[in-house]
């Protein structure tokens, strides 16, 4: 039965990323372990968000662990019961210590068995630009299970999480995952210094999580040299607009936030010259994917063409996809704008969509029921979400076309101001070069 549970958990949070996010990337998915006990540990952005990422994402289904008080929300009970989630009680919701023994049992058993435990050690779910301090409880599990239960072969494995912009819909993901870390070097330590070595072994997981989470001095930096980092790494022989991989983007965009000590002045010097390339930009309306792209006739005619086909064939779907969502999309784009934590509004848009949609469908089947038959409800109640991600879609390839018309006519029509713009781009380009050869 719980093997049952996890297939259909898995699959539903497969479909939510799926329709949340408009692209995930996965780097170094073959350092997850395929088998054997893992106790993984992750950066926490984004809310319930986080969660199901990991769900829909890595290659084994993890069991979380989650806070006590999140059984009381009712929209989300159903959900935490169906994802197996073990509760574990605070201090700080007033909780004492040994009311986590049946937690920690759970989890030493799920390890025996050669399952993955999963926890997000900061606790909490912030908007900081860092990583936060770790609680202990990661390193107590592992050690736990791998030396007192003597359970073989437990690793630890740090997964970063990074987002393009968190809280919006349609936006993109990074799932990066770290090389695993035996416990076995630790078991001495551990039977001789007990409480130091746990807060070493915290210690050590934040290490491994540094390695493959954000880390920068603000979100002002991070958002800045993100930008600088994807004008680096876009191939300027792209002949259409095109995005880069987030996961290059962030790699560029780190080692110049690991700069910012020793190389304060020059870095101070790059964000000038980009600023005023990005005037450039501001200035033609464009982007830098539009401005290095080639357009050959050819590629673009086709795309056009491709595009504009894939939308009229769309076009009554996806109007019947909107009629049907507008009116509680509104709804949740209203909710969405009360929490000031950026993760938690990610949650109550994915959380408030299912339920508010599944009650729409619900609705609608009910009144097809009756008007047209039992089937032409049930069939009516299934082909509604497929109707609203078609909407979405269709209003995605209506942009991109907008977005490479746009492009063409203004790149084409100032050809005269495009070779400073690109000498402006070009000084960027070998700036950050320079500055990471000096590292």
């Amino acid at each position: 039965m719980r093997r049952l549970a996890d297939h259909v958990m898995r699959g539903l949070a497969r479909l939510l990323i799926r329709v949340f996010f408009r692209q995930v990337e996965v780097q170094h998915a073959e350092r997850l372990p395929a088998s054997g006990p893992v106790v993984l540990v992750a950066n926490h952005l984004n809310g319930l968000v986080d969660g199901l990422l990991l769900m829909a994402m890595l290659g084994r289904y993890p069991r979380f662990l989650g806070k006590s008080t999140l059984f009381k929300i009712l929209p989300l009970w159903p959900f935490l019961k169906l994802a197996g989630v073990i509760p574990v009680h605070r201090v700080i919701d007033g909780a004492t210590g040994d009311q986590n023994v049946g937690a920690f049992a759970t989890c030493h058993a799920l390890l025996a068995a050669g399952g993955m435990v999963a926890l997000f050690p900061e606790g909490i779910s912030h908007d900081e630009s860092t990583l936060q301090p770790l609680r202990t409880g990661a390193a107590r599990i592992a050690l736990e299970a791998g030396i007192d239960s003597e359970i073989k072969g437990v690793v630890t494995v740090a997964v970063g999480l990074t987002y393009d912009a968190k809280a919006r819909f349609r936006s993109r993901a990074l799932v990066r995952i770290a090389e695993p870390v035996n416990i076995s070097r630790w078991a001495a330590f551990h039977e001789a210094d007990g409480w130091d070595v746990v807060r070493q072994f915290t210690d050590d997981v934040a290490a491994q999580l540094r390695t493959v989470s954000p880390s920068y001095e603000s979100w002002q930096q991070a958002e800045q040299l993100s930008r600088i980092a994807e004008v680096v790494v876009r191939s300027p022989e792209d002949d259409l607009p095109a995005h880069v991989n987030l996961a290059d983007r962030e790699e560029v965009a780190q080692k110049l936030a690991s700069l910012e000590a020793e190389c304060g002045d020059r870095l101070l010097g790059l964000m000038a010259s980009f600023a005023e390339y990005e005037r450039d930009l501001t200035l033609l309306g464009l982007s830098d994917a539009q401005v290095v792209a080639k357009y050959p006739q050819g590629k673009l005619r086709g795309s056009l063409v491709w595009s504009l086909v894939k939308v009229l064939v769309a076009l009554p779907i996806a109007a019947v996809g909107v009629v049907i969502h507008l009116i509680p999309f509104q709804i949740m784009k209203q909710l969405a704008k009360r929490p000031t934590n950026e993760g938690i509004k990610a949650t109550v848009k994915l959380l408030g969509c299912v339920v508010l949609f599944a009650v729409t469908y619900a609705l609608l089947g009910y009144f097809m029921a009756r008007a047209f038959g039992a089937w032409f409800g049930l069939l009516a109640a299934l082909a509604a979400p497929f109707c609203g991600y078609v909407a979405v879609r269709m209003a995605e390839r209506i942009k991109r076309i907008g977005g490479l018309v746009d492009g063409y006519r203004t790149v084409r029509g100032r050809n005269a101001v495009l070779a400073t713009v690109f000498s402006h781009r070009t000084a960027v380009v070998d700036a950050v070069r320079q500055l990471l050869a000096s590292k």
